[in-house]
């Protein structure tokens, strides 16, 4: 991994006229190598900036590294999506609690039969959103895996490609879509939830322990599973935001001009 303490003394060097004394200079921990050449990523804490150094200690013009900077800052911001928000997601628990719902709509069908053929239908449905979510974490764990193995890799290797890039976008679009269709599924069976947990709250029967049993049980799910209000809603279309945005070609994102406008590189 290349830190400021291991980088050759004229890299140093040619880095000092490019910051001030109250700034501390990073490197990524990779070189990148695109168009065949090799080049330094360094950013300069507080400021929000950063500069692009050939291997050689120059430092290109601005029109000259548009297109690596939109590379640089594309694989800089995915390691750091997968760390606050893929780390996140994976960390939540949602496979597991899925597996539980599954369980418990399963023995909650055996136990409160005969089911009314509207209720039966509606479990079914609740079913299958389970299983959807769990497929879905699955993808977000793989995703999150394979973006790691590559983050990895070019650390220990302390290079990165422009494939490599390429690489970590698709991890993160796979990511992105597996959780925006976890909620996209969850808002659209919200009904079909709602009729089950109108069936199971109807059994709660003085003495019916398995009615009351289910009804616990299920209780946390009605309670946190997504439903069609104003923030959960906005909260999907966020998810669906960056899923549309990874998709783009790079030069077609919104933050284009601010990436440009961070570079130290001379204009």
């Amino acid at each position: 991994m290349i830190r400021m303490h291991n980088i050759q003394d004229h890299i140093k060097e040619a880095l000092r006229p490019y910051y001030k004394d109250r700034e501390k200079p990073d490197v990524f921990p990779s070189i990148f190598e695109i168009n065949h050449q090799l080049y330094y990523y360094f950013t300069f804490a507080p400021a929000a900036e950063q500069l692009i150094m050939k291997e050689d200690g120059t430092v290109p013009y601005f029109h000259e590294i548009q297109e690596i900077a939109l590379i640089c800052n594309s694989y800089n911001v995915s390691i750091e999506t997968i760390a606050s928000i893929g780390k996140k997601w994976v960390e939540s628990g949602k496979r597991e609690n899925y597996e539980k719902l599954r369980n418990i709509l399963r023995d909650a069908q055996k136990g409160l039969a005969p089911l009314p053929p509207d209720v039966e239908a509606a479990f079914h449905s609740y079913l299958r959103t389970a299983d959807q979510i769990i497929d879905l974490q699955n993808a977000v764990q793989e995703a999150v895996d394979d973006a790691i193995i590559i983050w990895d890799r070019t650390n220990l290797q302390e290079l990165a490609t422009q494939q490599d890039q390429i690489d970590m976008r698709k991890c993160i679009v796979k990511m992105t879509r597996a959780a925006y269709k976890q909620n996209e599924i969850q808002l659209q069976t919200e009904k079909d939830r709602e009729r089950v947990w109108e069936f199971v709250s109807s059994r709660r029967w003085p003495f019916n322990m398995s009615g009351w049993s289910v009804y616990f049980k299920l209780r946390p799910y009605q309670k946190n599973m997504m439903k069609n209000t104003p923030s959960n809603i906005r909260e999907a279309e966020e998810v669906g935001r960056m899923v549309l945005e990874e998709d783009l070609p790079l030069e077609q994102h919104e933050n284009v001009n601010d990436v440009w406008q961070h570079l130290r590189n001379p204009r």
